[in-house]
Protein backbone atom coordinates (compact mmCIF):
# COMPACT_ATOMS: atom_id res chain seq x y z
CA UNK A 1 0.00 0.00 0.00
CA UNK A 2 1.29 3.60 -0.87
CA UNK A 3 2.15 5.93 1.90
CA UNK A 4 4.46 9.02 1.88
CA UNK A 5 5.57 10.91 4.58
CA UNK A 6 4.56 14.56 5.64
CA UNK A 7 7.10 17.31 7.05
CA UNK A 8 6.31 16.00 10.47
CA UNK A 9 7.27 12.56 9.67
CA UNK A 10 4.24 10.65 10.34
CA UNK A 11 2.98 8.53 7.18
CA UNK A 12 -0.21 9.17 4.93
CA UNK A 13 -1.87 6.82 3.25
CA UNK A 14 -2.93 7.42 -0.34
CA UNK A 15 -4.46 5.60 -3.61
CA UNK A 16 -3.84 7.00 -6.91
CA UNK A 17 -5.59 5.22 -10.14
CA UNK A 18 -4.70 5.69 -13.91
CA UNK A 19 -1.27 7.68 -13.67
CA UNK A 20 -0.95 7.94 -17.37
CA UNK A 21 -4.15 9.74 -18.18
CA UNK A 22 -3.70 12.73 -20.56
CA UNK A 23 -6.96 14.51 -18.98
CA UNK A 24 -6.55 16.60 -15.72
CA UNK A 25 -6.07 14.87 -12.31
CA UNK A 26 -9.13 14.62 -9.94
CA UNK A 27 -7.97 15.09 -6.24
CA UNK A 28 -10.63 14.07 -3.64
CA UNK A 29 -10.67 15.08 -0.10
CA UNK A 30 -13.07 13.74 2.59
CA UNK A 31 -14.56 14.92 5.46
CA UNK A 32 -13.81 14.84 9.47
CA UNK A 33 -13.56 11.38 10.68
CA UNK A 34 -13.76 9.98 7.07
CA UNK A 35 -11.52 8.45 4.74
CA UNK A 36 -10.72 7.70 1.36
CA UNK A 37 -12.64 4.41 1.05
CA UNK A 38 -15.74 7.04 1.37
CA UNK A 39 -15.12 7.68 -2.44
CA UNK A 40 -14.99 4.20 -3.61
CA UNK A 41 -18.21 4.50 -6.10
CA UNK A 42 -16.77 8.14 -7.17
CA UNK A 43 -13.55 6.07 -8.26
CA UNK A 44 -14.67 3.53 -10.10
CA UNK A 45 -16.44 6.05 -12.84
CA UNK A 46 -13.72 8.83 -12.79
CA UNK A 47 -10.67 6.35 -13.04
CA UNK A 48 -11.69 5.30 -16.09
CA UNK A 49 -10.91 8.39 -17.71
CA UNK A 50 -8.73 10.68 -15.10
CA UNK A 51 -5.75 10.50 -13.04
CA UNK A 52 -7.53 10.17 -9.38
CA UNK A 53 -5.74 11.02 -6.46
CA UNK A 54 -7.20 10.55 -2.83
CA UNK A 55 -5.39 10.08 0.85
CA UNK A 56 -6.34 9.61 4.44
CA UNK A 57 -5.45 13.10 6.17
CA UNK A 58 -3.59 12.46 9.18
CA UNK A 59 -5.40 10.82 11.86
CA UNK A 60 -7.94 9.64 9.44
CA UNK A 61 -7.96 6.01 7.76
CA UNK A 62 -4.89 4.20 7.33
CA UNK A 63 -2.55 6.82 7.88
CA UNK A 64 -0.87 7.35 11.18
CA UNK A 65 -2.77 8.67 13.91
CA UNK A 66 -0.66 11.07 16.57
CA UNK A 67 -1.30 9.69 20.00
CA UNK A 68 -1.88 13.07 21.40
CA UNK A 69 -4.49 15.38 20.34
CA UNK A 70 -4.11 19.39 20.15
CA UNK A 71 -7.55 19.91 20.41
CA UNK A 72 -6.91 23.54 19.43
CA UNK A 73 -5.24 22.55 16.01
CA UNK A 74 -6.97 23.83 12.96
CA UNK A 75 -6.66 20.83 10.91
CA UNK A 76 -7.46 21.99 7.70
CA UNK A 77 -3.98 23.69 7.58
CA UNK A 78 -2.25 20.53 8.09
CA UNK A 79 -4.39 18.66 5.26
CA UNK A 80 -3.91 21.80 2.61
CA UNK A 81 0.02 21.23 3.32
CA UNK A 82 0.06 17.39 3.37
CA UNK A 83 -2.01 17.94 -0.27
CA UNK A 84 0.71 20.09 -1.83
CA UNK A 85 3.92 17.67 -0.37
CA UNK A 86 1.56 14.53 -2.09
CA UNK A 87 1.60 16.43 -5.22
CA UNK A 88 5.42 17.13 -5.04
CA UNK A 89 6.14 13.77 -4.52
CA UNK A 90 4.03 12.78 -7.24
CA UNK A 91 5.46 15.32 -9.45
CA UNK A 92 1.64 16.09 -10.07
CA UNK A 93 0.88 19.80 -12.01
CA UNK A 94 -2.12 21.74 -12.79
CA UNK A 95 -4.60 21.83 -13.56
CA UNK A 96 -6.58 19.65 -12.03
CA UNK A 97 -9.88 19.40 -10.40
CA UNK A 98 -10.86 19.28 -6.76
CA UNK A 99 -14.06 17.54 -5.53
CA UNK A 100 -14.55 17.88 -1.53
CA UNK A 101 -17.09 16.39 0.83
CA UNK A 102 -18.37 17.36 4.07
CA UNK A 103 -17.57 20.50 5.71
CA UNK A 104 -14.04 19.75 6.05
CA UNK A 105 -13.45 18.16 3.18
CA UNK A 106 -15.50 20.74 0.90
CA UNK A 107 -13.79 23.99 3.21
CA UNK A 108 -10.31 22.44 2.17
CA UNK A 109 -11.19 22.39 -1.72
CA UNK A 110 -12.53 26.16 -1.41
CA UNK A 111 -9.02 27.08 0.02
CA UNK A 112 -6.82 25.28 -2.61
CA UNK A 113 -8.71 27.06 -5.30
CA UNK A 114 -7.75 30.16 -2.79
CA UNK A 115 -3.77 29.71 -3.02
CA UNK A 116 -3.58 28.30 -6.59
CA UNK A 117 -5.97 29.85 -8.23
CA UNK A 118 -4.29 29.14 -11.45
CA UNK A 119 -3.69 25.68 -11.38
CA UNK A 120 -7.71 24.37 -10.10
CA UNK A 121 -9.90 23.67 -13.16
CA UNK A 122 -12.93 23.14 -11.43
CA UNK A 123 -14.50 22.23 -8.17
CA UNK A 124 -17.28 20.13 -6.85
CA UNK A 125 -18.20 20.15 -3.49
CA UNK A 126 -20.58 17.51 -2.39
CA UNK A 127 -22.54 17.79 0.77
CA UNK A 128 -20.45 20.88 2.22
CA UNK A 129 -20.93 24.33 3.48
CA UNK A 130 -19.26 27.35 4.60
CA UNK A 131 -18.33 26.56 8.33
CA UNK A 132 -15.02 25.15 9.34
CA UNK A 133 -15.36 22.66 11.97
CA UNK A 134 -11.58 21.92 11.59
CA UNK A 135 -10.70 21.05 15.16
CA UNK A 136 -11.84 18.76 17.67
CA UNK A 137 -13.91 21.38 19.87
CA UNK A 138 -15.18 23.36 16.73
CA UNK A 139 -16.65 19.71 15.32
CA UNK A 140 -17.78 18.58 18.53
CA UNK A 141 -19.83 21.51 18.83
CA UNK A 142 -21.11 21.63 15.49
CA UNK A 143 -22.42 17.89 15.94
CA UNK A 144 -24.24 18.85 19.25
CA UNK A 145 -26.64 21.43 17.37
CA UNK A 146 -30.03 20.39 16.53
CA UNK A 147 -30.87 20.91 13.11
CA UNK A 148 -32.98 23.65 13.12
CA UNK A 149 -30.02 25.59 14.26
CA UNK A 150 -27.76 24.11 11.09
CA UNK A 151 -31.34 24.67 8.77
CA UNK A 152 -30.96 28.72 9.48
CA UNK A 153 -27.04 28.44 11.37
CA UNK A 154 -25.97 32.31 11.62
CA UNK A 155 -29.64 33.37 12.15
CA UNK A 156 -30.47 31.44 14.99
CA UNK A 157 -26.94 32.10 17.22
CA UNK A 158 -27.37 35.81 16.24
CA UNK A 159 -29.31 36.41 19.37
CA UNK A 160 -28.77 33.42 21.09
CA UNK A 161 -25.11 32.31 21.15
CA UNK A 162 -24.26 33.16 24.51
CA UNK A 163 -26.94 30.64 25.50
CA UNK A 164 -25.94 27.99 23.39
CA UNK A 165 -22.60 27.96 24.01
CA UNK A 166 -22.92 28.09 27.88
CA UNK A 167 -25.12 24.90 27.11
CA UNK A 168 -22.95 23.19 24.78
CA UNK A 169 -19.63 23.47 26.92
CA UNK A 170 -20.31 21.34 29.61
CA UNK A 171 -21.07 18.36 26.89
CA UNK A 172 -17.69 19.38 24.92
CA UNK A 173 -15.40 19.40 27.96
CA UNK A 174 -17.03 15.97 28.29
CA UNK A 175 -16.60 14.59 25.14
CA UNK A 176 -12.74 15.44 25.39
CA UNK A 177 -12.48 13.91 28.71
CA UNK A 178 -9.86 11.51 27.33
CA UNK A 179 -7.75 14.19 25.34
CA UNK A 180 -7.05 16.55 28.64
CA UNK A 181 -4.96 14.90 30.96
CA UNK A 182 -1.86 16.57 29.74
CA UNK A 183 -3.52 19.77 29.39
CA UNK A 184 -1.99 22.49 31.48
CA UNK A 185 -5.16 24.76 31.86
CA UNK A 186 -7.47 25.34 34.79
CA UNK A 187 -11.04 24.35 34.54
CA UNK A 188 -11.80 28.79 33.93
CA UNK A 189 -9.18 28.07 31.38
CA UNK A 190 -10.35 25.40 29.71
CA UNK A 191 -13.96 26.93 29.21
CA UNK A 192 -12.49 30.36 28.06
CA UNK A 193 -10.61 28.34 25.19
CA UNK A 194 -13.34 26.46 23.93
CA UNK A 195 -15.61 29.28 23.84
CA UNK A 196 -12.88 31.49 22.21
CA UNK A 197 -12.92 28.97 19.55
CA UNK A 198 -16.48 28.90 19.18
CA UNK A 199 -16.42 32.51 18.92
CA UNK A 200 -13.53 32.34 16.38
CA UNK A 201 -15.38 30.36 14.36
CA UNK A 202 -18.62 32.21 13.86
CA UNK A 203 -16.38 35.34 13.08
CA UNK A 204 -15.56 33.44 10.40
CA UNK A 205 -18.35 32.31 9.17
CA UNK A 206 -20.14 36.00 8.93
CA UNK A 207 -17.13 36.80 7.36
CA UNK A 208 -16.65 34.29 4.76
CA UNK A 209 -17.09 35.09 0.97
CA UNK A 210 -15.15 33.04 -1.27
CA UNK A 211 -14.94 35.56 -4.06
CA UNK A 212 -11.83 33.99 -4.99
CA UNK A 213 -13.45 31.07 -6.35
CA UNK A 214 -13.32 31.96 -10.13
CA UNK A 215 -13.48 28.07 -11.68
CA UNK A 216 -16.27 26.11 -12.68
CA UNK A 217 -18.00 25.07 -9.79
CA UNK A 218 -20.85 22.62 -9.10
CA UNK A 219 -22.52 22.53 -5.59
CA UNK A 220 -24.27 18.95 -4.45
CA UNK A 221 -26.34 18.61 -1.51
CA UNK A 222 -29.33 16.06 0.03
CA UNK A 223 -32.56 17.07 0.64
CA UNK A 224 -32.47 14.49 3.82
CA UNK A 225 -29.03 15.82 5.12
CA UNK A 226 -29.14 16.52 8.50
CA UNK A 227 -25.27 17.65 9.00
CA UNK A 228 -25.12 19.91 6.26
CA UNK A 229 -28.62 20.93 5.27
CA UNK A 230 -29.28 21.87 1.81
CA UNK A 231 -29.67 25.42 2.97
CA UNK A 232 -25.95 24.96 3.59
CA UNK A 233 -25.76 24.12 -0.46
CA UNK A 234 -28.26 27.18 -1.11
CA UNK A 235 -25.86 29.52 0.72
CA UNK A 236 -22.84 28.52 -1.01
CA UNK A 237 -24.50 28.63 -4.44
CA UNK A 238 -24.93 32.29 -3.76
CA UNK A 239 -21.60 32.89 -2.57
CA UNK A 240 -19.91 31.37 -5.63
CA UNK A 241 -20.02 33.54 -8.62
CA UNK A 242 -21.39 31.14 -11.84
CA UNK A 243 -22.03 27.93 -9.59
CA UNK A 244 -24.34 24.73 -10.32
CA UNK A 245 -26.25 23.94 -7.77
CA UNK A 246 -28.27 20.61 -7.49
CA UNK A 247 -29.90 18.90 -4.57
CA UNK A 248 -31.10 15.28 -4.46
CA UNK A 249 -33.95 14.07 -3.22
CA UNK A 250 -33.81 11.34 -0.85
CA UNK A 251 -30.32 11.61 0.12
CA UNK A 252 -28.87 12.00 3.43
CA UNK A 253 -25.15 13.54 4.46
CA UNK A 254 -23.37 10.36 2.67
CA UNK A 255 -25.06 11.12 -0.98
CA UNK A 256 -22.28 10.28 -2.79
CA UNK A 257 -22.38 6.90 -1.17
CA UNK A 258 -26.19 5.98 -0.57
CA UNK A 259 -27.42 7.50 -3.96
CA UNK A 260 -23.87 7.04 -6.13
CA UNK A 261 -25.50 6.73 -9.22
CA UNK A 262 -27.43 9.91 -9.15
CA UNK A 263 -24.10 11.79 -7.81
CA UNK A 264 -21.89 10.26 -10.43
CA UNK A 265 -23.89 11.06 -13.55
CA UNK A 266 -24.35 14.64 -12.51
CA UNK A 267 -20.43 14.56 -11.38
CA UNK A 268 -19.49 12.73 -14.43
CA UNK A 269 -22.12 14.94 -16.85
CA UNK A 270 -20.76 18.69 -15.33
CA UNK A 271 -16.95 17.29 -16.10
CA UNK A 272 -17.76 16.35 -19.66
CA UNK A 273 -18.50 19.77 -20.60
CA UNK A 274 -15.88 21.19 -19.41
CA UNK A 275 -13.35 22.46 -22.29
Amino acid sequence: MPYFANTEGYKLYYEEFNPHSKRCTVILLHGFASSVSFFKEQIKVLKEYYRVLAFDAIGHGRSDHPENINISNNIRNDILRDLEDLLNHLNIEGPYGIIGHSLVGGMIAQLVCKKHPEDVKFLILLNSGYINTDNVIRNIFYNLLPYMIRMNFLDALENSIGKIVDKTIPFIVQALSNSLYNLDMTKEELYMHIEDQIFRMINEIKNYEPDWIKCPTLIIGGRLDNFAPEQMSEALHAKIPHSQLEIIDMAGHFGPAQRNDVYNEIICDFVRKLK
